[in-house]
């Protein structure tokens, strides 16, 4: 699973199987993503803390930093989009 293409199958169905089988990382990665688009969701909060807690605990910390700038970086992009619709209104009127 490819995290930067198709997200077809990003889904709590697809990570709880994955999370079946073992793949913790795989169904974290799915959670992460669906918390992004739902951040109110505690169930996938829970159901994320669930498949972290099976995961060896790496060597360096940098899955946390990652997951931090991805998520920056997000947010920037969201931000730029609403000062474009900001600056576009602002015209119009």
């Amino acid at each position: 699973m490819d995290d930067t293409g198709d997200k077809t199958f990003y889904t709590v169905t697809m990570a709880r199987v994955l999370a079946d089988q073992g793949r913790y990382e795989e169904a974290a990665r799915i959670y992460r993503y669906l918390l992004d688009q739902t951040p109110d969701r505690s169930d996938l909060r829970q159901a994320l803390e669930a498949v972290t807690s099976m995961l060896p605990e790496p060597p360096c910390h940098w899955d946390d930093i990652s997951g931090l700038i991805e998520w920056w970086v997000r947010l920037m992009v969201r931000r730029n989009a609403l000062r474009r619709l900001q600056k576009c209104r602002a015209q119009k009127q």
